[in-house]
């Protein structure tokens, strides 16, 4: 009996961080897509960047679940949405500094790709360190574009391939 109950807690173990790698890739795939939107079409990439913040509160309160499903659902929802709503306002506050020409269109996306990457960090402080790590990453990044402009997709494949080789290391490190 304990042997089946032990597979069984490493199946279900295993399936928690297949959910965790697959949302963290598609939230990082998001937002280098949020850049690119936001160069092409500025218009368009406020309800983009806003649209993330959701996507990042649903995909955190689904990490949560998926890591410790005894959460209580009220406690999670609260921290969540609270949080996420903060990194909402901050969102629109750079979209009033770009209506008024304090910032311009190609700052914006870098701007609001370090905001994101600022709630993202501080989410996965309470939710995991691959979270956080995903944060940093987007940070770097907004950074490393600002002074690297030309540069910026080859920083984008260097940074997906790292978030790739942890996530491999991770499955080989479980096994």
């Amino acid at each position: 009996m304990q042997g089946k109950l032990g597979g069984l807690v490493s199946t279900f173990s295993k399936r928690q961080t297949l959910v965790e790698d697959i949302i963290l890739l598609v939230l990082l795939a998001l937002c280098l897509l949020g850049m690119a939107i936001t160069n092409f079409s500025p218009a368009r990439s406020y309800r983009y960047w806003l649209t993330m913040t959701a996507v990042f509160w649903v995909g955190g309160m689904v990490i949560v679940w998926s890591k410790k499903p005894e959460h209580r659902l009220r406690a999670v929802f609260l921290v969540q949405t609270v949080h996420w709503l903060a990194t909402a306002v901050a969102v629109i506050g750079v979209f009033v500094l770009l209506n008024t020409g304090r910032l311009n269109y190609e700052t914006t996306g870098l701007v609001l790709l370090l905001v994101l990457g600022l709630a993202v960090f501080l989410d996965g402080y309470r939710i995991g360190w691959r979270l956080s790590l995903l944060g940093v990453m987007l940070g770097i990044s907004s950074i490393l574009a600002a002074l690297i402009e030309q540069y910026m997709w080859i920083i984008t494949l260097g940074t997906l391939a790292v978030v790739i080789v942890i996530v491999l290391w991770e499955r080989y490190r479980s096994r």
